[in-house]
């Protein structure tokens, strides 16, 4: 005996609790992808978020958490802190103090940072004449995949055009906010923050940066 399923029947039959679920999740792995971030160097392999969700929605993605407030003037302890360059030269932020800048907190194994250095080096040359100065802290010198010949290698493969330095760990933590990279602080000729971004958007995160330089440069 046949039976003739009709369309909204064919369509339950379908549309499965199962296939729902995998079909949701899919989406919002998607949605995901467009704004991420890295969480630490055990992360590096491993740049895609971690989604879960069951048929019956009880562990369901949750709304990003917020991340603590960051730091709304540049602590002075940060302008004279003594930092390592690539060539093992000093470096102070001080040594640019008159200028807007720009501060990155990266590392090379994180596949975002991959993504916002070329638009760092966009802005370092576009707005570098009139006052801007873009500084990358690495935030793991201890990393062997962190080491002055790699980041170089990595700084001569995109091209940097700016300042590359590496942060000890006290003063990552008195910039950063919360525990993910990279984190990008536009800092004003008087010290203030006027933006702090954490992760990066391809969409959002280039205009964000681009619009706080000009107010910080008026």
């Amino acid at each position: 005996m046949k039976f003739n399923i009709q369309p909204r029947e064919r369509d339950r039959a379908f549309w499965t609790p199962v296939r729902s679920a995998l079909t949701l999740t899919a989406l919002v792995l998607v949605a995901a992808l467009s704004f991420s971030s890295c969480g630490g160097s055990e992360e590096k392999k491993a740049n895609a978020p971690n989604v879960t969700m069951t048929v019956n929605g009880a562990n369901a993605p949750k709304a990003r958490p917020t991340p603590p407030p960051g730091p709304t003037e540049l602590p002075a302890a940060a302008l004279e802190t003594n930092l390592k360059t690539l060539d093992g030269k000093p470096f102070k932020l001080a040594d640019v103090k008159g200028k807007v800048l720009v501060i990155d907190l990266w590392a090379t194994w994180c596949g975002p940072c991959r993504y916002e250095v070329p638009e760092l080096v966009n802005l370092q040359k576009e707005f570098g004449p009139r006052g801007l100065q873009v500084v990358g802290l690495n935030i793991d010198p201890d990393n062997e995949s962190e080491t002055p010949e790699r980041v170089r290698a990595f700084a001569k493969e995109f091209s940097i055009n700016y300042q590359l330095a590496y942060a000890e760990r006290d003063l990552t933590i008195s910039l950063m906010r919360g525990g993910n990279i990279p984190q990008s602080l536009v800092i004003g000729r008087d010290g203030r923050v006027v933006e702090h971004l954490v992760g990066f958007s391809q969409e959002r995160t280039p205009k964000r940066l681009r619009d706080a330089i000009e107010r910080a440069l008026q």
